[in-house]
């Protein structure tokens, strides 16, 4: 019986813990309440402290801007990383691969921080072969308006659709 106790909690451990739930976010809202969308290419990141909080910035270089102002080069800061041997993990922030395009629905704090709106949900890897962009999946959970948890369903489409999804709903909202 004692054994079977401890596999059983020995199993449990291993269990994937949620820590975050994310309120599910349609392409409109996200279009709508981002300050900046971006297509563009992203460089290494680089942790640094804000206070008593990690982010990890990376440099965009933007290719085309769909939503907002500003240069040539988005500074993005995802929460967590690594800096003076102490590492920080935030539950529901997408990692980023230095070298490769995405689109980035964006929304700049009151301190000027570039952060994805949504966590995971407003991060779309760019395919520049197949011409798609692939919404981030996340393990976290995820919500309706109502509070109850629903699939995580990432879109997959066209970039060049997808550009004129956001045109047309930062334009209704003018």
């Amino acid at each position: 019986m004692r054994s079977l106790r401890f596999l059983i909690l020995a199993g449990l451990v291993w269990l994937p813990a949620r820590t975050t739930t994310l309120q599910h976010l349609t392409l409109e809202e996200m279009a709508v309440k981002s300050t900046d969308i971006v297509r563009g290419h992203v460089q290494r990141g680089k942790a640094l402290w804000h206070g008593s909080q990690l982010f990890t910035h990376y440099l965009v270089f933007v290719s085309d801007r769909w939503k907002g102002t500003g240069g040539p080069v988005v500074d993005l800061a995802l929460q967590g990383g690594v800096a003076d041997g102490l590492r920080q993990v935030w539950a529901g922030t997408p990692e980023l691969q230095a070298g490769r395009d995405y689109v980035l629905f964006l929304q700049r704090t009151p301190s000027g921080l570039n952060l994805i709106i949504g966590l995971s949900q407003g991060l779309f890897e760019v395919d520049t072969k197949a011409g798609q962009a692939v919404q981030a999946s996340t393990n976290e959970a995820i919500v309706n308006r109502k509070g109850a948890e629903m699939a995580a369903a990432p879109l997959r489409m066209n970039v060049a659709e997808l550009r004129r999804c956001v045109q047309r709903a930062v334009a209704e909202v003018r």
